[in-house]
């Protein structure tokens, strides 16, 4: 058995953190604790999204992400934001790394009326003295339906 190099080490530990980082908001998200986005965002992280059918917009900095999907999600009386993959991306520098997650949302109006979004976040992270942390995050629509789905193009991968 060989003896595991420090590098590998370190990007195994990495990669997990990352991963972590995207679990925390997703269950941030689910709860609604609005609050918590401060512990995963840089202060000037910039959300962008490009839902596809109108233009992208964007959002500055964990309390503004907060309002933002506080008030796109008001209408469900259930929502579940569920990360279905999960691909960390090396930079050159090891404080810095690129993130792609698919992700569904599963969601029910309250009228009961269930429906799905399916998307790709893109995702600039950046470790800081207290962990890894959301620098930036781009999301595209995939598609989204009650029953059939209503697809889009594929996104552009970065």
């Amino acid at each position: 058995m060989s003896e595991v190099e420090p590098a590998a080490l370190r990007a195994a530990v990495d990669d997990v953190a990352i991963r972590g980082l995207i679990a925390a908001y997703a269950d941030v998200v689910n709860r609604r604790a609005w609050a918590e986005l401060d512990d995963l965002f840089l202060p000037g992280a910039v959300l962008r999204l490009d839902l596809r059918d109108r233009a992208p917009v964007e959002h500055v900095g964990p309390a503004a992400v907060g309002t933002f999907i506080d008030g796109a999600i008001e209408r469900f009386a259930f929502f579940e934001f569920v990360a279905l993959n999960v691909r960390v991306l090396r930079d050159a520098d090891p404080d810095r790394a690129r993130v792609r997650t698919y992700m569904c949302e599963l969601r029910q109006d309250h009228e009961g009326v269930p429906s799905r979004a399916f998307g790709l976040y893109q995702d600039a992270v950046v470790r800081t003295a207290t962990g890894w942390r959301f620098a930036g995050r781009e999301y595209q629509s995939m598609g989204r339906g009650e029953h059939g789905l209503d697809l889009m193009p594929a996104p552009e991968i970065r």
